[in-house]
């Protein structure tokens, strides 16, 4: 099997979609976690703390782009990590 078969791209999105959703839950408890207001302040989004269901709209901003930010993180680590026995296979031979 390839590192790059249906099942490893597969097993790439569940690890994507984990990292975001815990990330994402971390930073409701901790909305200073970085590169989030950081993202938003580049993009020029401006933070406003009115309430969306109890929590903070800002809040809620920098909890996704934190998500999508160690998701992307994650999902890289994955990607090499998969990725680095097969080229090592690949320069013995």
């Amino acid at each position: 099997m390839t590192p790059w078969g249906c099942e490893m791209k597969a097993v790439g999105v569940a690890i994507f979609v984990i990292a975001f959703f815990i990330i994402c839950l971390v930073t409701f408890a901790l909305p200073g976690l970085p590169p989030g207001k950081e993202v938003a302040g580049f993009l020029g989004i401006s933070l406003v703390d009115i309430p969306a269901s109890g929590i903070p709209t800002a809040t809620l901003l920098v909890g996704l782009f934190n998500g999508m930010v160690y998701g992307v993180a994650a999902l890289l680590v994955f990607g090499l990590a998969t990725l680095m026995p097969a080229m090592l296979s690949r320069d013995k031979d």
